[in-house]
């Protein structure tokens, strides 16, 4: 029996399909017939039963194999062998996502014929020590490098890997090499200060800019350099300002320097002391500021809302985290809109102020008002008619959406996928929207 009251002529049934496959609150029998058609999304899920796990790593549809090796359960790392490379490539590459793999797995996976393949493996924490030195010695540069930039970072290694070497030594690298070359010769912090000045005036402004970051150069040396930073442009920082041992007076020192990579780098310590972070809080550079705030846990609550003010980087939310919410409803009519979205975080915000914020002109502060756990269900449903699609399609995905009209927004192609990706809709009815849609496999009742 049909549980709609309100039928469409033409139900969309693709939008059905793409919400169901990112329901968190699937049953197995509901992903098992999405996975007989290939549709179905495995982020939303940390764990996964062996019956829909084999279904997923016997899927005919690579696609779904290389979903699955990205974010499935542990039972993804038998796909390490798996015939197609863009399986093997999802799964070396699953650290992006925030997921790692046994130390067996890696040792596969840096074997793997495929460059590509092998450049992920690069990328986790835990390579074993004979894979790192295989991949030390790869065909390709880029995996090369990278390799041994992080096996000299291991805990194992003296700080940076770096080694004391002569004049004569350091000259002998840097007449044999190319621009990389040089430019990695540069940022040994150990090399001879004779050497380092000698870089300084490099044709090459890559190797320039390395020299011009070393701790034995004096202030009025960086300023001869000829190379300008410009504060828009990522650089790689002189490692040796986080990996180096250095005193609190050294830190202090650099913490003074003119250049503001020096200071970028120095900013991610956690050793630094409250003078420097106090001074690093206020730095001219942003960037600074921003790098401050990431690494350490004591910095002003100012610094904070200033960078969640202007900063919408990825660790924009763990900014936010770390911000009193206590007091936040004083930003209310603050003319920045992401500064009026904190006010919902406030505890004693009260309801009618949840309300105005929820109908704020700017989408972005009455998207966060949907997020808030204190808005009521009624308003929830309002926020269904928002012109906004991002709106109106996470308010149908709200699980405090009320049944009878969750059902109606299955019906409506404009809701219908968000909808269907609601955890509260009822398992039957979503069996109940696969059989609409023409897909086979319903379990007995």
């Amino acid at each position: 029996m049909a549980i709609f009251l309100l039928g469409d002529p033409t139900p969309p049934p693709e939008g059905w399909i793409e919400g169901l496959s990112s329901n968190p609150a699937a049953s197995d029998d509901v992903v098992l017939r999405l996975l007989a058609i290939g549709a179905i999304s495995f982020y939303t899920r940390k764990e996964w039963n062996d019956t829909v796990a084999e279904a997923a790593l016997d899927h005919a549809d690579p696609k779904v194999r290389r979903n699955f090796a990205a974010y499935g359960g542990d039972q993804r790392f038998r796909l390490a062998t798996d015939p197609d490379v863009q399986v093997r490539r999802s799964l070396a590459w699953c650290w992006e996502h925030g997921r790692g793999l046994p130390e067996e797995v890696l040792e596969i996976l840096a074997d793997d014929p495929d460059v590509h393949v092998r450049w992920g493996v690069v990328g986790h924490s835990n390579v074993p020590r004979q894979s790192q030195i295989k991949l030390l010695s790869d065909p390709m540069p880029d995996i090369r490098a990278e390799a041994r930039e992080r096996f000299e970072e291991a805990p194992a290694r003296p700080p940076g890997g770096w080694t004391s070497m002569t004049a004569e030594e350091a000259d002998e690298l840097v007449a044999s090499g190319d621009a990389a070359a040089r430019e990695r010769v540069a940022q040994n912090p150990l090399l001879p200060v004779e050497v380092v000045r000698r870089l300084t005036r490099d044709p090459e402004l890559r190797v320039r800019v390395a020299a011009s970051s070393h701790p034995a150069l004096t202030e009025d040396e960086r300023a001869a350099i000829g190379v300008e930073i410009d504060p828009g442009i990522r650089y790689r920082l002189p490692r040796w300002t986080l990996l180096l041992p250095l005193d609190a007076v050294e830190v202090r020192r650099h913490a003074s320097s003119a250049h503001v990579l020096i200071r970028r780098g120095l900013a991610r310590r956690k050793d630094l002391p409250q003078d420097v972070k106090a001074r690093f809080a206020t730095d001219e550079d942003f960037a600074v500021r921003l790098l401050l705030a990431e690494n350490s846990v004591d910095v002003p609550v100012e610094l904070l809302l200033e960078i969640w003010r202007e900063w919408d980087g990825l660790s924009q939310w763990e900014i936010k985290k770390r911000i009193p919410h206590e007091g936040l409803r004083r930003f209310a009519d603050d003319p920045h809109p992401r500064m009026r979205a904190l006010a919902l975080d406030d505890p004693q915000t009260p309801p009618e102020l949840l309300d105005r914020l929820s109908r704020d002109e700017e989408p972005w502060v009455r998207w966060r008002a949907l997020r808030a756990p204190r808005l009521p269900a009624e308003r929830v449903t309002e926020l269904l008619e928002d012109d906004n699609p991002n709106l109106h399609r996470n308010a149908a995905a709200d699980p405090r959406l009320p049944l009878p009209r969750l059902l109606e927004s299955l019906e409506e192609t404009r809701l219908a996928a968000a909808a269907a990706r609601n955890p509260a809709l009822p398992t039957h009815v979503m069996h109940e929207l696969l059989d609409r849609a023409g897909v086979t496999g319903r379990p007995d009742n």
